[in-house]
């Protein structure tokens, strides 16, 4: 049962990692491409607590997949991380409006019943 939560850990601090910085990028956006932009721009990001803890979440999720790993098949468990690709965008959607059209949403349907096909093969 531990090796699941790893799992889930895994992916959920991933998602929530994802989501963070995109939040936190949004504040923080340039409105120049200039480098002296740019480089404002990735210092007030490297400099933002919120966007430490994301990088910090980022790398416990790591811990949690290794942790997975150790206990479950590399070919079982890597599946189930394509769901941060649902997630994802999923979260996006609701927190940021992103726009998720049908034919993404087909693709994320795919993702999931590979997902559960994975899971019920085992």
């Amino acid at each position: 049962m531990l090796p699941y939560l790893f799992l889930a850990a895994a992916l959920f601090l991933s998602t929530y990692s994802q989501l963070t910085m995109k939040a936190r990028a949004l504040v923080h956006a340039s409105a120049s491409d200039a480098v002296a932009g740019n480089m404002q721009y990735l210092l007030a990001m490297g400099t933002d607590w919120r966007v430490i803890i994301a990088g910090f979440m980022t790398f416990l999720a790591g811990v949690f997949w290794l942790l997975a790993i150790q206990r479950l098949e590399l070919g079982y468990a890597f599946p189930f991380m394509a769901l941060s690709f649902v997630l994802v965008p999923a979260g996006a959607n609701l927190l940021f409006g992103e726009p998720l059209p049908v034919i993404q949403l087909l693709g994320l349907g795919l993702i999931c019943i590979g997902v559960t096909i994975t899971a019920l093969s085992r």
